[in-house]
């Protein structure tokens, strides 16, 4: 029922079931990575025919990019946040976001998953990460830039490289993290990543 009392009307349903069916995806995904998941193995599990699941979405590639748009909608909305912060509030907010993979593991396994099968140009998630790779990077150096021009990051640091090694490192924490949780905290390897990037980008005292 809705607020209203009302059963939930036709469309309502037909978007709960959409939600449902990414759900299913995603962890199916993240187990056995997209080429190693058929239409009819998620239409299975689903509770659905491969009609129903292709009057949803299309394609199996439409499937992958709902699963991808889903998944991005929450890093997309930390990035933003990052992106109004001063420099001193970003670093600190940086293990934040690895306490927020590291409760949900699954999403971060999915990432890195469809990130792994997407290098390949004819991908159906190439462009869309290559995009997104960007649009991170352009919001890191931008912060950079920002931070320099308040007179607080020396100014010899090249924002675009400092991003692009930024992200680089998050990234491989997090995959060393999922082969081996037990031996990587990525919650204390971020953290101190943090320390040391506070170090590296501050302007020297005269």
């Amino acid at each position: 029922m809705n607020r209203a009392g009302q059963a939930p009307s036709r469309r309502e349903r037909a978007r709960q079931r959409r939600e449902e069916i990414i759900t299913v995806a995603a962890g199916m995904f993240a187990r056995g990575g997209y080429r190693g998941t058929s239409l009819a193995d998620v239409a299975a599990e689903a509770g659905i025919t491969q009609p129903g699941l292709l009057h949803h979405f299309g394609s199996k590639a439409g499937l992958l990019l709902a699963v991808i748009e889903r998944r991005d909608s929450d890093s997309e909305a930390f990035a933003m946040e990052l992106l109004g912060m001063e420099p001193s509030g970003v670093l600190r907010a940086m293990p934040e976001f690895a306490r927020r993979n590291k409760e949900r593991a699954g999403l971060a396994k999915l990432f890195t998953v469809l990130v792994a099968e997407s290098l390949e140009p004819d991908s159906p998630g190439h462009e869309h990460f290559v995009e997104r790779y960007r649009a991170m990077r352009a919001i890191v150096a931008e912060n950079i830039r920002s931070a320099q021009a308040a007179g607080v990051t020396r100014q010899d640091i090249d924002p675009v490289a400092k991003a692009t090694e930024i992200i680089a490192t998050l990234d491989g924490l997090q995959t060393q993290w999922l082969l081996d949780p037990d031996a990587v905290d990525i919650v204390a390897g971020v953290e101190s990543y943090a320390r040391t990037l506070e170090r590296d980008l501050a302007c020297p005292e005269r």
